[in-house]
């Protein structure tokens, strides 16, 4: 299993879990994580790397597919991407 969810994330946006970031980085709307590509993010691959990017800040970088909780729900997902935008203030 390539991914804690053993699905196909590609394209998905994820929550990942709060063992892995910064403690200050709590709220699911922080750690909102769109995959992009990675041997992770598909359940029959034996790679676990999966890449993409926050989408509270825009950060890109390579996260591990065991590293993820859950799906994100809309709600979630348009709360990081206003926070990206500066709507939420």
């Amino acid at each position: 299993m390539a991914n804690a969810l053993n699905e196909d994330l590609t394209g998905r946006v994820v929550i990942l879990g709060t063992e892995y970031l910064k403690p200050e980085l709590a709220a699911p709307t922080l750690r909102a994580f769109r995959v992009d590509d990675g041997f992770g993010a598909k359940p029959y691959t034996a790679g676990h790397a999966i890449m993409g990017e926050f989408l509270s800040d825009g950060e890109r970088c390579r996260m591990e597919g065991y590293m993820v909780e859950r799906f994100a729900t809309d709600t979630e997902i348009s709360a990081a991407e206003n926070i990206r935008t500066g709507k939420d203030q």
